[in-house]
């Protein structure tokens, strides 16, 4: 079963490759990673995920990581916690 990390103060100008370059520089090998962009601005909003292969693996990294600068910007990783749902099931955006 896969896990996803949470990626925080991310520049603004970061993008999937440079977040996956943080990552890959500790030997490991992302399944997905995703800056999450402003619509309007086509710029990130300072925040992505990174998904790997189990949670092992992501507490090893998290750990790996800990105090990682990208951009002169100290990140935050932490394990990512799942949608909100409302009392009917549905994830609430």
């Amino acid at each position: 079963m896969t896990a996803k990390l949470f990626v925080g103060n991310l520049p603004y100008s970061c993008t999937d490759d440079d977040l996956r370059s943080v990552f890959t520089s500790t030997g490991c090998d992302p399944l997905d990673v995703r800056v999450i962009m402003d619509r309007s601005t086509g710029l990130s909003k300072g925040f992505g995920f990174v998904e790997v292969e189990d949670k092992d693996t992501a507490v090893a990294v998290r750990d790996a990581l800990v105090g990682a600068v990208l951009g002169d910007r100290n990140l935050i990783i932490d394990l990512a916690r799942p949608p909100a749902t409302n009392s009917a099931g549905k994830i609430r955006r």
